[in-house]
């Protein structure tokens, strides 16, 4: 009996190992990318202020009207694309989502958001958090969010 020489060709080796590479290479550069997302979220300095217009910051509490009033400066490295404002009052906490909040780089934000002081308490703390788009994607920036604690009165 004699054995026929059978094995895997050298072109078939070649398009096995062809394959193995890319198939390792995919799941490397997808390892790579979710780490490089996870490790840069908001790696931008977005400069976003609370405007302050005669020595006084413009954020204050109009308990008369039931709202909070603000004017948000950006800085000029990148254009906001909307504003997530997350409110906490001694009774209740709520989060306010202000897509209208687009603001271009070094342009200003004039907004009333409501708050009722009977129903959610008295306000202990608001912090406004900036979303900006980078590489098609918008993301909340939490690290750069403003926290207010000691909110001022209106004097309407």
């Amino acid at each position: 009996m004699s054995w026929g020489k059978k094995g895997i060709t050298p072109l078939m080796a070649t398009l096995l190992l062809i394959s193995f590479a890319v198939a390792l290479g995919v799941v490397i550069m997808n390892f790579g990318r979710a780490q490089v997302e996870s490790e840069s979220e908001c790696s931008i300095s977005i400069g976003l202020k609370i405007s302050n217009v005669g020595g006084e910051d413009q954020f204050c509490l109009d308990r008369s009207g039931n709202r909070l009033f603000l004017i948000v400066e950006n800085g000029i490295n990148i254009k906001v694309d909307g504003l997530t404002v997350s409110i906490i009052g001694t009774e209740k906490a709520i989060t306010r989502d202000l897509s209208d909040a687009k603001i271009d780089k070094a342009g200003t934000y004039l907004k009333y958001i409501d708050y009722n002081v009977n129903d959610l308490g008295e306000l202990r703390q608001v912090k406004i958090i900036p979303k900006v788009k980078m590489y098609d994607e918008v993301l909340i920036c939490q690290e750069k969010a403003i926290v207010l604690e000691d909110i001022r009165d209106c004097n309407n």
